[in-house]
């Protein structure tokens, strides 16, 4: 999955004003709650490995900054003053546009995750994601500056054949942003509650499987936002014990190779087999 989007610059308005300061409280809330009651026992020291996922965080944040965003956002007004794009073919109300938009940015999302597992190339700068030996809200923005960069040519593409209206385009970042955060996070909810939820958004119980040691269950949960994704393909999976996964790749285990310079240069040095079979995940599973 991609790093969460940031807003384009220039002067806010009042409601981009509120719609950042909702998203600040709801990010203090989800750090404040994985900490209380948290989904998994963490692995590592926290103070590492949350240092080396804020700089690599830092540092895709800002190309996305430089790269993505003065390409979306004019292919966005664009699709509105012209009416270019597969929803503005829509009948009906601008809002009705914006909501498929949305939903059609959140799906070929999901088509854009599954491709950078099952793509070689794209997998060699999503892998330093994957590395992660713990999962937490800091793993949500640990992506290489260079996955973004090559993310955005198809997110450019995304705006411009759906439509996306420059309304549109920030609903679906603030929405994502909060989703991003939301699953990678350690909170525990009551499994109940996260069961229902998981009918329709990606909950941290289902990133949690997604980010196991275990090839099979890494291939499932691909959705970012939205749950419908998993649902309508048949690759929803709720059914691991969080106790059960081990966090990572099998291939990638030794926390000395997970420091900010290693994982810079991870994408461009001769990787070995990820999901090569490793003892360290079996017994880590009680196995």
């Amino acid at each position: 999955m991609d790093a969460p989007p940031q807003h384009s610059t220039g002067r806010p308005g009042i409601a981009a004003i509120a719609g950042g300061v909702l998203l600040g409280a709801a990010a203090i809330g989800i750090l404040w709650a994985e900490r209380a009651q948290p989904l998994r026992q963490p692995t590592r020291p926290r103070t590492r490995r949350t240092i080396v996922n804020l700089a690599l965080g830092a540092m895709s944040m800002a190309a996305v900054n430089r790269i993505e965003a003065p390409m979306t956002q004019p292919l966005a007004r664009a699709a509105e003053r012209k009416r270019r794009g597969l929803v503005q073919l829509l009948p009906g109300p601008a809002w009705l546009r914006d909501a498929a938009a949305v939903l059609l940015m959140d799906y070929t999302v999901y088509l854009w995750h599954v491709a950078t597992h099952r793509v070689p190339f794209l997998w060699r700068f999503h892998l330093g994601h994957h590395d992660d030996l713990d999962l937490d809200a800091s793993t949500a923005i640990r992506f290489h500056a260079v996955d973004m960069a090559i993310s955005a040519p198809y997110r450019a593409a995304q705006v411009a054949l759906i439509g996306t209206s420059p309304r549109a385009l920030q609903i679906w970042q603030s929405w994502f942003f909060f989703s991003v955060l939301f699953h990678h996070s350690n909170m525990r909810l009551p499994e109940r509650i996260e069961r229902t939820l998981a009918r329709f958004v990606t909950t941290p119980r289902m990133h949690g499987i997604h980010h196991s040691a275990v090839k099979e269950e890494t291939d499932s949960n691909w959705s970012s936002g939205f749950a419908f994704w998993d649902h309508l393909h048949g690759t929803f999976r709720l059914d691991v014990p969080q106790e059960r996964i081990a966090i990572g790749v099998p291939g990638y285990r030794d926390p000395d190779e997970l420091g900010f310079r290693d994982s810079l240069a991870l994408p461009f040095v001769e990787q070995r087999d990820a999901w090569a079979e490793d003892a360290g995940a079996d017994n880590a599973r009680g196995r």
